[in-house]
Order: structure tokens, then C-alpha cells, then sequence
């Protein structure tokens, strides 16, 4: 604030310098003749050793004051280097919007991100600006123009001036990546309140378990499928950690935990939860029956058909370059076939699911309830617990990571700070005004006042 100040001050200075010289010698001309003003200018000293010396000092505090000065402004280009971002999208299809790079949200972790200290996200978000590299007209359509490189200035208050300007600029730009990042590409979470196992079946456990750890097997296998090479900085690929979950998974869950509550019986309202799955049953039961008549009604229509019309039939027609070929043609057999496999599948699988049930309900009814397997099975829910939230918290931080260097290369942040041919262009054209202005302040004593002499 100071640094401003004076140097409007050292500017003002030179500048009403300048103007008043330059008003002495036009109100004053007219005292003197055409020679007069031709030896005046002649015999002016133009390089007086002690207007260099003046120069030169005013000169180096302008420099000083003025770096100081450019040194609080500071601005970054960020360039999207997506497909989607020429159609002024997000990477995950969604509206793009400048306006999120000096966010509330953006700011108030750049802030965290630095530690920044005596300073709240407003007064740094007032310091900050964001506008398109490259903007286009709604005239015509030859003004349209999508930009896709956006500028973001800093310029330093009162309240900021104690920060680094090339800092805060960084910290901006890394905070929006990390912003842009958990919004747009990654939206991978389980469950995040922990479920009351203490109201829940023992086999409702296993199943829920199951599913989240289902849930985090999915997302590892498509960031595999995206990159199947990339390794973290720990040397985990996708692919080894979705290892160690699925073998948690078939170990820990679906034998050890799930084995433990068959073959002891465990459950807390037995009664309840038998006549749970027997009702259960029924309901597939029914099921079974309606893909049942169903696949018996698709075999009886394929025996309706001709031992002829099931034959492979071939009709003429033409590839795409023209030329003609014997090509085969399905026929309602074929359609029928597949609806049939596919209500015998549905058969198998209802099943099973009510020979599962009825296992359950034997292996509940008959079991002893001892306490000492309630207290093994409750320990394996809570280690069971934590261990799907650690996969859960390697498999984001492994998607952070491939986000964060998929972003690096397709969000670039250039940041531009002092330039130093720029400042010493400002510093020589300076000098050059100052000299002139001294220079012109010389020579203006010279011309006599209205019926006087020279000063």
C-alpha cells in the first residue's frame, strides 16, 4: 500500500514537473523573438551533470518502488486440453464453468493447501480474477468461439500483501485441479456412515459386506480398463489391488465369516428370520414355476415347427462392395431357442437361491446359540469393517492419483510472473520522461518574464 502511494507520488512528481515546464516556456515565448528562442534552446545544457545525477537518483527509487510493486500482481493461464473442453463441457459430459477456478470452495483450500495465515477467502477472492484467454461474439457465426485457455490475475490488497504472489497463484491452480478432480472424475464412494450391525442378521452382514466390497472391485476394474499399465507411487497397479479384494473377499467374507454363522447357526431372532426366508422362498418358488412354464411353452412352439423351416436358410444379398453372396437368415426357431436357454438359466438360478435359504434356515435351526460365537462373529464384523474402508481408501487414493496425472496432461497451468525485459522498458522510458521533464524545467527559466530577464 505504501509502495503504491509513493510511487504515484515519484510519477505525479515528474509528471507536473513536466507540465509546468512545459507551461513556463508557452506562456513565456511570446516575450521574446524568433532569435532569442533559437539561442536559448542552442545554449541549453543538455547533459548537466547534475540533471543526470537527479535523474539517475529519481530513476532507481522509481525502479525500487515499482518493483516492489509489480511484484504483489501475478497471473496464470490454465489451458483444458480435453475433447469435451471445445465443447465447453467437463470431462465427465457436464457444463463447464470458469467461474469454479476462484471458487469459494477452490479459494478456502488454497488457503489450507498453504497454511496462509492472516487471511479469510473472501479477501483473497477479492484479489482475484478469471476471464477467457479468447472470447467470441454472438454477432455472427463466424465470431462463435469456445475458449479453452482461461487467465486468472492476482493482484495483491491490503489484506494480502504479506503473501507471496507467485505463491498464492500456485496454490490456486493446484487446489482447482484437486477440486476439478474429486467433482468431475472421480466419484467413487462406498457408504460413508457406518451401518448399526448390532440391528442387523448376521447373514444381512454378509451380504451387505459382499456388496461393498463388490462395489470397490467394480471401480478398480474400470480405472484398469482405462489404464491396465499405471502404478501408483506405493507400486500398486489396479489390477493387484482389485487382487487383494477379491481374495478378501472369498476368504474373509464368504468363507471364513460366512462359514462361521452356517456352521454354528448364528442369528439373533431366529424365529423371525426363518419365517423371513421361508416366505422368501415361496416368492421364488413362484418364479421358478413362471420361467419353468415358460421354457416349456418356448419348447413346445419349437416343436410346432417344420423339420424344413428349422433348416439354416439362405437368402440372396449383396456386400458392400457389390458383389452378391449366399447369406444366412434367422428363422423364429433360433429366437425361441434363446428365450428357452435363457428361462432354463433363470429355473437353475431360483434354484439354487431356494436351496441356499433352505440350508440357512437348517443350519439355524438346529444350532446350539453358545455366546462364545457370538463374540468371534461380532470381532470378524468390525476387522471385516475396517478392511473393505482400507481397500476403499487405497482404491480412491490409486484413482486420485491416475486423475491427478491424466489432469496434469490435460489441465497445463503456465504461471507468469515479473517480467524483467518489461520492467526495465517501463524503467528506461521513466528515465527518458524524467530527463526531459528536468531538461525542459532548465531550459524554462531561461525565458524572461513580461518585461524582465532570464532567471
Amino acid at each position: 500500500m505504501v509502495t503504491a502511494i509513493l510511487l504515484k507520488l515519484i510519477i505525479l512528481f515528474v509528471g507536473v514537473l513536466f507540465a509546468f515546464s512545459a507551461a513556463i516556456i508557452c506562456f513565456r515565448l511570446k516575450n521574446v523573438n524568433r532569435t532569442e528562442r533559437t539561442q536559448i534552446f542552442k545554449t541549453a545544457e543538455y547533459f548537466n551533470a547534475w540533471i543526470i545525477l537527479i535523474c539517475f537518483v529519481t530513476t532507481l527509487v522509481y525502479g525500487i518502488f515499482n518493483h516492489f510493486e509489480l511484484k504483489k500482481s501475478v497471473h496464470a493461464i490454465i489451458s483444458l486440453n480435453y475433447s469435451e473442453a471445445s465443447q465447453a463441457l467437463n470431462s465427465n459430459g457436464t457444463r463447464y464453468n470458469m467461474a469454479e477456478i476462484i471458487s469459494d470452495e477452490v479459494v478456502s483450500r488454497a488457503i489450507k493447501k498453504g497454511a496462509l495465515k492472516n487471511v479469510t477467502v473472501k479477501q483473497l477472492k477479492n484479489c482475484l480474477t478469471v476471464y477467457p484467454c479468447v472470447q467470441g461474439g454472438v454477432a455472427d457465426e463466424t465470431q462463435y468461439h469456445i475458449s479453452t485457455e482461461f487467465a486468472v490475475e492476482y493482484h495483491a490488497s491490503k489484506h494480502t500483501a504479506h503473501l507471496d504472489s507467485e505463491n498464492v497463484i500456485k496454490l490456486i491452480s493446484a487446489a482447482y485441479k484437486e477440486y476439478y478432480i474429486e467433482k468431475y472424475t472421480d466419484n467413487f464412494r462406498l457408504d460413508a456412515q457406518k451401518p448399526d450391525f448390532d440391528n442387523m442378521e448376521y447373514m444381512d452382514i454378509v451380504a451387505y459386506f459382499d456388496k461393498e466390497a463388490q462395489a470397490v472391485l467394480n471401480y478398480l476394474y474400470g480405472m484398469a480398463a482405462k489404464n491396465p499399465s499405471f502404478v501408483t507411487e506405493s507400486g500398486s497397479t489396479f489390477n493387484s489391488i482389485a487382487g487383494k479384494v477379491h481374495q478378501f473377499n472369498e476368504t474373509q467374507i464368504n468363507q471364513n465369516f460366512k462359514s462361521l454363522i452356517l456352521q454354528n447357526g448364528i442369528v439373533r431372532n431366529k424365529d423371525g428370520y426363518i419365517d423371513r426366508l421361508s416366505y422368501h422362498n415361496k416368492n421364488v418358488d413362484f418364479d421358478r414355476r413362471k420361467n419353468d412354464a415358460s421354457y416349456k411353452l418356448c419348447n413346445q412352439a419349437i416343436d410346432m415347427y417344420s423339420e424344413e423351416m428349422t433348416r439354416v436358410v439362405l437368402v440372396p444379398t449383396w456386400d458392400q462392395t457389390g458383389k452378391y453372396y449366399m447369406g444366412r437368415t434367422k428363422v423364429g426357431v433360433d429366437e425361441l431357442s434363446v428365450m428357452a436357454t435363457n428361462f432354463s438359466n433363470y429355473v437353475a438360478s431360483n434354484e439354487k437361491e431356494i436351496m441356499d435359504n433352505k440350508l440357512v434356515i437348517d443350519k439355524i435351526s438346529s444350532s446350539n446359540q453358545k455366546s462364545e460365537f457370538y463374540m468371534s462373529a461380532d470381532a470378524l464384523v468390525d476387522s471385516i469393517y475396517q478392511s473393505i474402508k482400507g481397500f476403499e481408501k487405497e482404491a480412491i487414493n490409486a484413482g486420485r492419483e491416475y486423475s491427478r496425472h491424466k489432469m496434469n496432461q490435460c489441465i497445463a497451468v503456465t504461471i507468469y510472473g515479473i517480467s524483467i525485459m518489461s520492467e526495465l522498458k517501463t524503467l528506461v522510458l521513466f528515465a527518458c520522461f524524467a530527463y526531459v521533464s528536468l531538461v525542459l524545467y532548465r531550459i524554462s527559466k531561461k525565458f524572461p518574464k513580461i518585461g524582465g530577464s532570464p532567471q
